[in-house]
């Protein structure tokens, strides 16, 4: 027997090919995560960037059913201002060209299963850029299917969440990589997958408004942390879950708001898996 994921909920790998089905035929919205294999200092799994939007989604997805897609586990190489550097151990990347190609043909076997409404949500920083061309190019062959790209998983935070999350202050979304988002994601996610005792704060020596090729080790740093991760909690993480999550459905509300489903994709009329 399948897993069940949650009251109302459906997620693309626990379901037999009838349930997929059915959901395509009810123009449930579907929603792909694409994130990436890539090192997150020395106390998180280089699972981070996929494994923590996939479960953003499943807690989205308990408060308006949609169907949470596969995630795509690879991305775009790791950059040193945003991700550490390709020169880390354990990183796994994909060329631009190859991240664009799967993406587009997930998108056209979607497509082919007959999902009319899907949202492309990217958590991978260096992603950016890369997922609008394949959705463009899958929308030119198929007008009758609409497809939202998010590039920026996160929210713009309040002042008053800043404040709370940040006390000392935000370094920004670039130096946030393997620090305190991530980290408390993690704490309040998936406590045990936190090696508690490897947590660190770390700075690069410079961050400039560029990249450098040959890799300039000196734009990331030693741990691949690129802020600070001690100031992490799960109390933290609880905040940032609630934001982002309400991200995920006022953008899937916006675009397909649950009352123009051909068979109705509200909580209450959901199919779950299982």
């Amino acid at each position: 027997m399948c897993p069940r994921i949650g009251a109302g909920t459906a997620e693309y790998e626990w379901m037999t090919w009838q349930e997929i089905a059915e959901e395509a035929r009810r123009d449930t919205p579907v929603v792909i995560s694409v994130g990436a294999t890539e090192q997150h200092g020395p106390h998180l799994p280089v699972s981070a960037d996929w494994a923590i939007p996939q479960a953003l989604l499943r807690l989205a997805a308990a408060e308006r059913h949609f169907v949470v897609g596969p995630a795509l586990r690879l991305g775009y190489r790791s950059r040193p201002g945003s991700g550490g550097g390709q020169h880390f151990p354990g990183t796994l990347s994909l060329r631009a060209t190859t991240l664009m190609a799967v993406l587009e043909d997930v998108l056209n076997e979607l497509v082919r299963a007959r999902f009319t409404r899907i949202v492309v949500y990217n958590w991978h920083f260096e992603n950016a850029g890369f997922v609008y061309e394949p959705a463009f190019l899958v929308s030119e062959r198929h007008p009758q299917v609409k497809i939202v790209v998010v590039e920026q998983g996160l929210p713009q935070f309040s002042e008053e969440d800043l404040a709370e999350l940040f006390p000392d202050g935000f370094p920004g979304l670039e130096l946030e990589h393997a620090s305190l988002i991530e980290t408390s994601l993690f704490a309040y996610l998936r406590p045990g997958a936190i090696r508690e005792d490897r947590i660190c704060d770390d700075a690069p020596l410079r961050h400039p408004p560029y990249d450098v090729v040959p890799i300039d080790t000196t734009m990331s740093t030693a741990s691949g942390v690129l802020a600070s991760a001690t100031k992490a909690s799960a109390e933290k993480g609880k905040l940032l879950a609630e934001r982002i999550s309400e991200h995920i459905l006022d953008i899937i509300e916006t675009e397909f708001p649950a009352s123009t489903a051909a068979g109705g994709d509200s909580a209450t009329g959901a199919t779950t898996a299982g």
